[in-house]
């Protein structure tokens, strides 16, 4: 393998893996969310349910393809009897597509986060809403049945965190 592709690959593995680090935790702030007015409601948890927050393909998805390209395009040149330019282009496609496939699966798998699905009874209508978000690893973010809790709504997200 040549230095280059290797220098690339390296390069698509630390991006899908960047892709994977984003996350939707309690006690984590967006960029665009920092120095804004935030709407504050509170509320009692009335269930909580352990559920998983589904991976990004996408990044996977093209990183895959090209990757598989790549590699299976200068196998089939390497290893072409006739015509080198015809077998590179072919393994390319077909390395493409299955690349494509892989890559999204391994891009899914690497950005899927354990969340929990918070149902919270609104103090000030009787409303209740779902919140889904990513678990935390401070132990302050472990919810109950009971708890009570603030809901922050800011540049089109929402966080749950505990009242103390």
């Amino acid at each position: 393998m040549s230095n280059k592709l290797k220098i690339f690959l390296t390069f698509t593995l630390i991006f899908l893996t960047s892709c994977a680090t984003g996350g939707f935790r309690p006690d984590v702030v967006p960029r665009d969310a920092a120095g804004k007015v935030q709407i504050v409601q509170s509320g009692t948890i009335v269930s909580v349910k352990e559920i998983t927050i589904e991976g990004d393909r996408d990044a996977g998805t093209a990183s895959g393809a090209v990757i598989g390209a790549i590699v299976t395009g200068s196998a089939a040149k390497r290893s072409a009897d006739g015509d080198g330019e015809t077998s590179e282009l072919i393994g390319g496609l077909v390395g493409g597509l299955v690349g494509s496939v892989v890559g999204s699966e391994v891009g899914e798998a690497l950005s899927r986060k354990k969340a929990l699905e918070l149902i919270i009874l609104l103090e000030k209508n009787g409303k209740e809403i779902s919140v889904t978000q990513e678990i935390s690893e401070d132990l302050n973010y472990n919810f109950r049945k009971g708890d009570e809790v603030r809901i922050i709504r800011s540049a089109g997200r929402v966080r749950v965190i505990p009242i103390e």
